[in-house]
């Protein structure tokens, strides 16, 4: 059989979800969308798909696939900051509830095991790596974020040692840039890279922005994202200020964010957490979309979804951002915290062509490659063993 034939021999898919948030809009975070959006082309595609995910998922927006919910006590389990310092780690009680919520989605995997063909997990908490060495099948693992936790990374030093040949049961690890795989290539043994990908076909583009001129600022309220340089990189560019996203860190938005925007209501508006329709559109008419990341981004994903929608990213040159714009031509990346350089190329937007930007997303970071490359590297587990 040849590789196009192998890559789409129709296989019976256990996804498993990040236990912290539901995967229903507003998505938490990239890995969400993009395990949403996996899900359904892989079903699309003939594949038998069945995702695990936390109580609250809708299934309205996974059409072909067959959702398991799993009880999760929302009330004791909260999204972790892997950029924060690690003194500020979840406590026990948290941490109980992320243990018990994954052994209620493995007992449900375990009970299935043998329709499964392998388990593709998304689930960055050190249980869903412990917990999947008991299933009968083969494990992947995408690692949505670099090497910071250090009881994950522990964990993956045993599982799958780093410069060490591939030994029988030993899941298999994936991540989603160039830059992410470099964080762990003395921890654990890396299988590959996968970029994550984008359904062209439902973003909207611009081809020019919209006429009262606005940056965009899309993604979590909270201290790595960037949020306050944003707003400083907007206001000396003397630009109007769109920000969109959920509040991650609610001491972060009372005491820093919401001062700034009461300072200048004129200039700075927050519209909360909204559907990616809604995000994608606010792109396509933004002159520029600012990703000031003060953390090594693992993948970018609003970086890729503003050039998909026309608009050009300016942002600081930290982790695989680098690898998602290109420099000078779909955006500008600057050094982190040189919001006067930010601000005069967000005010140079017009020197970027908006048709490059959804050219490079078309042929760099379609959903379509994502998913065969998913595709192919399935059969090559199930190949192994």
């Amino acid at each position: 059989m040849d590789e196009e034939s192998l890559a789409s021999a129709p296989l019976d898919i256990a996804l498993l979800a990040p236990l912290v948030s539901p995967i229903r809009q507003p998505y938490l975070g990239g890995a969400q969308a993009l395990l949403r959006d996996l899900a359904v082309a892989l079903a699309a595609r003939g594949h038998v798909v069945t995702l695990y995910a936390a109580q609250g998922s809708d299934p309205a927006t996974l059409p072909g696939v067959t959702l398991t919910e799993i009880a999760v006590d929302a009330s004791r389990v909260r999204p972790t900051d892997f950029a924060a310092p690690r003194d500020t780690a979840p406590t026990a009680p948290l941490d109980l509830a992320v243990e018990q919520a994954f052994e209620r989605a493995f007992s449900r995997i375990t009970a299935r095991a043998p329709r499964h063909d392998l388990l593709h997990a998304h689930a960055y908490d050190e249980p869903a790596f412990r917990l999947a060495q008991t299933l009968p099948m083969p494990v992947a693992h995408t690692l949505h974020m670099a090497a910071l936790d250090p009881t994950i990374t522990a964990a993956l030093a045993t599982l799958a040692p780093a410069h060490q040949p591939r030994a029988p049961h030993q899941p298999w690890l994936v991540t989603v840039s160039q830059a992410c795989a470099a964080t762990y290539h003395d921890t654990c043994r890396m299988d590959t890279v996968i970029y994550n990908g984008l359904d062209l076909a439902a973003i909207p583009f611009g081809l020019t922005p919209a006429p009262n001129t606005y940056a965009l600022f899309a993604g979590r309220i909270t201290p790595e994202k960037g949020v306050e340089d944003a707003i400083q990189i907007a206001l000396a560019a003397g630009m109007r200020l769109t920000l969109v996203g959920g509040v991650y860190d609610q001491r972060y938005n009372t005491e820093r964010i919401q001062p700034l925007l009461a300072e200048r209501p004129d200039q700075l508006v927050y519209l909360g957490a909204q559907p990616r329709e809604e995000v994608w559109r606010l792109m396509a008419g933004a002159a520029v979309v600012l990703v000031p990341s003060l953390w090594d981004e693992p993948f970018g994903l609003v970086a890729c979804e503003a050039q998909a929608t026309g608009a050009p990213v300016i942002g600081y040159d930290s982790g695989a951002l680098r690898e998602v714009v290109a420099q000078g031509e779909t955006g500008a990346l600057v050094a982190r915290g040189r919001i006067a350089e930010a601000a005069s190329a967000a005010q140079a937007y017009a020197r970027y062509d908006r048709l490059a930007c959804r050219r490079r997303v078309a042929s760099l970071f379609s959903l379509q490659a994502t998913v065969t490359a998913y595709e192919r590297f399935y059969q090559r587990m199930l190949a192994a063993r």
